[in-house]
């Protein structure tokens, strides 16, 4: 159930808007497998027939991360146009950790530009921009906190 509902909020916040400048280990552009190869073993390529699509992009490889205290999982998209790697999707794998999360966007990005939500259920979407990049935040009580950041002059 939960996958569903990470996948549901990627698609969602595909729809809804992107998030940074080249992501951690990978570059803007870079191709499924170049993202494999610079993971260092930590993201690995979904065979052709597994991979969501969700037009423009394509999602060809996922992995987990280690930032900070915390594990994150990850979901590596690509434009299905030819221009790489376009958004990453990152986020906990448990409700547990979101403060730390959140304050681990803030002390990267400052605080946020864009803020929205539904306060009386306890869900929060927090917004960044960069020169090159968007990042949206969601935090809720019910599912694991996440983030999607995509490169300005790539995304959807």
């Amino acid at each position: 159930m939960r996958s569903v509902t990470w996948m549901a909020g990627l698609s969602a916040l595909v729809a809804a808007s992107p998030v940074h400048a080249d992501w951690q280990y990978t570059k803007w552009g870079m191709t499924p497998e170049q993202v494999v190869a610079a993971s260092s073993g930590r993201a690995t390529l979904l065979p052709a027939r597994q991979r969501p699509r969700l037009p423009p992009l394509e999602t060809a490889a996922t992995g987990e991360f280690k930032d900070a205290a915390l594990t994150l999982r990850t979901v590596f998209s690509f434009n299905t146009d030819g221009k790489g790697l376009a958004c990453v999707f990152y986020g906990l794998t448990s409700r547990d950790g979101a403060d730390v999360f959140k304050a681990l966007l803030i002390s990267r990005y400052g605080q946020p530009q864009r803020t929205s939500g539904l306060p009386a259920i306890g869900q929060e979407t927090l917004g960044w921009a960069t020169a090159t990049d968007e990042i949206e935040a969601s935090f809720s009580p019910d599912d694991p906190a996440f983030a999607m950041q995509c490169a300005k002059d790539r995304r959807p």
